[in-house]
């Protein structure tokens, strides 16, 4: 029986830990901005907003006019249409009380699709329903002002400059920044993405011509992808199929030097009831399946698996804010959805070992630090699991002085978990 032990730093071979055995559209109005002292140094100088009404999706305004309640993925879309629209003319962040005056200024056009009700429609709350979207428009530019997101790129394209990128970017990954070589032009690169993104529409080309195609154009894929200005949304209208299971799994592929998911299959097949056990005897086991060791992991670094799981249906509750970190939205046993820096990327895997290889994938391909709240149990993962063990650097955010190649509470467990292999081990023997 083989022992749990650390692989060398530079390997990327995982440690080893086997199994012990209204009617008509209202004119749009504007609010009088309040004539208080700004709230921040660069908050806006104009005083009037128009809410851009004529921007929102046909399906939102046709809803409003109806007195329907906007929830779900229509609602997430008009707080960031009027969020983008309100930074853009008013280019400085905006105090909370200006957030909440428009907050009150949409709800007062359209009171019933904002109206917060008990469920199933009993007595309604004594609230309007402002506040909820003042939280949520307060959130999304939240995200927008903030000056260095965990989602920003660190190398541009072909019009942007060139910027060192940060060790957490480079960290695990072998072609982050892969060079155009040979006959191949730019043009051409350019082209066949173009190709993908009609046939992605008319899905009239055969999965091995996408995969070609894919795999042709990887470069220009980093390109776009370590681009400090992209966002997720841009990146996903530019290349549809990149989320995709099998076309994210053949970046991560190619990124990593490694299959990902059938790594993950591997090793969880040798160390998932070997970590469980111990996990069970600690009293920190939560359930069975990958998953559940996962938020296992997580309860013994006392860490918050909410940064990585969602358990509530988005489309169905306004008020679920998701990390911008990828997160991995569970409903029931076999179905799982994907999403990253609050946008939904994938909505269709039926398998935890998918799931939860994609969204680490997501972490390299999208250039994703750990978040701090999981920073231990993602570091577990990639070097347990995944065999991922750079020579320096880390994939989480580093705060304070001291630094560690690798985390404590991260050889503890790893300690820990040798210890009791050994000592089931002796168990066996002395039957």
């Amino acid at each position: 029986m083989e022992m749990f032990v650390m692989s060398s730093i530079d390997s990327q071979t995982p440690p080893q830990f086997t199994r012990p055995g209204p009617s008509s559209t209202p004119e749009p109005q504007r609010f009088q901005l309040p004539s208080t002292p700004p709230e921040t140094a660069d908050s806006p100088s104009q005083d009037t907003y128009s809410v851009p009404w004529h921007k929102f999706p046909s399906k939102v305004m046709d809803e409003l006019r109806e007195k329907k309640y906007i929830m779900g993925k229509d609602r997430r879309e008009m707080v960031r249409i009027v969020a983008e629209d309100y930074l853009h003319k008013h280019p400085g962040r905006p105090g909370r009380q200006k957030l909440r005056e428009l907050a009150s200024m949409i709800v007062g056009q359209y009171p019933a699709s904002f109206k917060l009700t008990e469920p199933f429609g009993n007595k309604p709350f004594a609230k309007d329903g402002s506040e909820t979207l003042f939280r949520q428009l307060e959130h999304r530019i939240e995200n927008m002002k903030r000056p260095q997101s965990s989602l920003k790129r660190q190398a541009g394209g072909e019009n942007s400059t060139k910027k060192r990128p940060r060790n957490s970017d480079l960290y695990g990954c072998v072609a982050w920044d892969p060079i155009i070589e040979g006959a191949v032009c730019r043009e051409d690169l350019l082209s066949k993405r173009d190709e993908l993104k009609r046939a992605f529409q008319t899905q009239d080309l055969q999965e091995s011509s996408v995969r070609k195609l894919m795999t042709e154009t990887y470069p220009i894929q980093r390109e776009i992808l370590n681009d400090d200005d992209t966002t997720i949304a841009v990146v996903k209208d530019e290349w549809p199929f990149l989320f995709e299971v099998p076309h994210l799994f053949d970046h991560a592929s190619k990124l990593l030097s490694f299959s990902v998911q059938n790594k993950l299959a591997q090793e969880l097949s040798k160390k998932e009831k070997g970590i469980n056990d111990f996990l069970d005897s600690k009293g920190m086991k939560t359930g069975e399946g990958p998953i559940q060791l996962i938020c296992g992991i997580s309860k013994y670094f006392k860490e918050d698996s909410y940064k990585l799981f969602h358990k509530k249906e988005i489309s169905a509750d306004p008020e679920v804010e998701l990390p911008v970190t990828p997160c991995i939205l569970i409903r029931g046993d076999q179905q799982f959805k994907i999403a990253v820096d609050g946008l939904l990327v994938n909505d269709h895997i039926t398998s935890p070992i998918v799931a939860l290889s994609y969204v680490f994938s997501m972490f390299y391909v999208c250039n994703v630090q750990y978040p701090p709240e999981m920073a231990f149990t993602l570091e577990f993962m990639q070097r347990v699991f995944f065999g991922v063990n750079p020579e320096r650097g880390s994939k989480a955010e580093k705060k304070g002085k001291k630094q560690h190649f690798i985390p404590p509470q991260v050889c503890k467990l790893v300690s820990q978990l040798k210890e009791f292999e050994c000592k089931q081990k002796e168990s066996e023997w002395a039957i």
